[in-house]
């Protein structure tokens, strides 16, 4: 990367300028950086879309199926210790978003791969390009299997019929194609991620409808779990414990989405993306406080990982709930799409950079046929693959890395820049926990598959994707 007329040159601009040891932003104690940026990025702030958008954009991207999860985490640690877990990854994830929204002031770029990239060198960048792909597509996948086993359960409610005796219409195999192509497929094509903001109205509205379904079951409970909710219980050694920090951070998950959303915004500013961050973090932590407390209230330490589960089959509120988490993921579809046509985008133009004929920026045909291509795929994945869940979870590790690690050598970097080395440390911190929640992460993939547990849930944002 190289510093020319007060602006940062782009990788397209100048493709020997990022070296893969280091960027130039370590020869020098300071850079300057110009008011005047270059003009498809300036273009995009001029046209960008609004707070409320944006918080709607984060919170969908946050917010899912995970919810669902939280009595369950909250029965294996406790009151206490769930909300000391939370305050501690709110805080942690809180700061990264700050870290990248300055780092995109700072390069001026618009995707998380570019802006690793410009600021931590190329080999940051490509690995943060092939992890962006590889979870991108994991996720796409898990939300078709996960709106298909939600709507087969809800068939078999309405017509009566069970997983061994049903119709071929209550099948996933049938379910998964008809729901892509009817709900997904016509949202997946928007150039920009602000243009998703309405898409995440519905979704963020799904899940809000849970949260409100679960409280109202603990308010109409007759009888509740006589048990001590404050304290883990008897059984939970520190391990134990500690095992439920990992699943518990990916509900913070959305730094992906941060960079594109905010280097969107119109009339940005750190302090704007401040209020935005912080008013979908709270709703978000709310959400899985009401959630959590309500359904280990009501359950106790028999709630299932899956808080639906544990309610009655024949309870209309829940089933229509299970209507709200179809919605809700094929809402958020879309947007993990954009961020992994991005990287994909990206990838390619790195690989074609030398041919004959290299891959441009904003080549419309390019775009739709990526984004054709990733649907087909990650339906036939969804609907045929067999074994898909401890694959997927492996991938779903790779988050950590997008929520600490990158944005902790990000920090790193720059404070190396200017002689900081408490900044340095922070960031260093910060890796070391990325690395850390990513490797227990799959530890714990690895001792399930070992053990034979064929019902494992998928930990990384809380998405349950029952054996095929």
């Amino acid at each position: 990367m190289s510093v020319q007329n007060g602006r940062y040159v782009t990788l397209d601009e100048d493709t020997d300028s990022l070296p893969s040891h280091q960027p130039d932003l370590l020869t020098s104690r300071s850079v300057e950086i110009s008011t005047q940026t270059d003009a498809s990025f300036s273009s995009i702030d001029s046209r960008g879309g609004s707070m409320v958008g944006a918080i709607f954009i984060l919170m969908n991207a946050v917010l899912g199926a995970g919810v669902l999860e939280f009595p369950y985490m909250f029965s294996q640690v406790g009151l206490i210790t769930a909300f000391l877990f939370l305050s501690f990854l709110l805080l942690c994830a809180g700061t990264s978003h700050i870290v990248l929204a300055k780092a995109v002031d700072l390069a001026e770029s618009t995707n998380y791969h570019e802006l690793v990239g410009k600021i931590c060198g190329r080999f940051a960048m490509s690995s943060a390009q092939v992890f962006l792909i590889l979870y991108c597509f994991g996720s796409t996948a898990t939300y078709m299997v996960t709106a298909g086993d939600q709507l087969q359960e809800v068939c078999f409610y309405t017509t009566n019929t069970t997983v061994e005796v049903h119709e071929f219409y209550c099948d996933r195999h049938f379910l998964i194609p008809i729901c892509s192509v009817v709900v997904i497929l016509p949202v997946i094509w928007f150039k920009n991620i602000s243009a998703f903001g309405y898409v995440s109205f519905f979704s963020v509205a799904s899940v809000f409808y849970l949260v409100a379904a679960v409280f109202f079951e603990y308010l109409t409970m007759d009888e509740r779990a006589p048990i001590n909710l404050w304290y883990p219980p008897d059984s939970a050694d520190a391990i134990k414990i500690l095992s439920v920090l990992p699943t518990m951070s990916f509900a913070y998950q959305c730094h992906m989405t941060s960079v594109p959303l905010y280097g969107e915004m119109a009339g940005r500013s750190i302090n704007k993306y401040l209020v935005v961050v912080g008013v979908a973090m709270f709703l978000a932590t709310s959400a899985y406080l009401v959630v959590g407390y309500t359904g280990f209230a009501i359950f106790g330490s028999k709630v299932d990982p899956d808080i639906i589960l544990s309610f009655p089959a024949d309870s209309i509120v829940m089933t229509v709930g299970r209507v709200a988490i179809t919605l809700s993921v094929c809402m958020t579809y879309p947007v993990v799409l954009f961020i992994g046509r991005s990287a994909l985008e990206g990838f390619a133009k790195e690989i074609t950079r030398s041919t004959s004929f290299p891959l441009r920026d904003g080549n419309e045909k390019f775009r739709l046929a990526s984004i054709a291509l990733w649907f087909l795929f990650t339906a036939i994945f969804a609907t045929f693959a067999s074994g898909i869940k401890d694959v997927i979870s492996v991938v779903g590790s790779i988050a950590a890395l997008f929520m600490f690690l990158y944005p902790g050598c990000i920090t790193a970097v720059l404070a190396w820049r200017d002689r900081n080395f408490a900044h340095v440390f922070v960031g260093s911190s910060f890796m070391a926990l990325g690395a850390l929640v990513f490797l227990l992460n799959i530890a714990d993939t690895i001792n399930e598959h070992m053990q034979g547990h064929k019902d494992k849930l998928l930990t990384w944002w809380g998405l349950q994707v029952p054996s095929s």
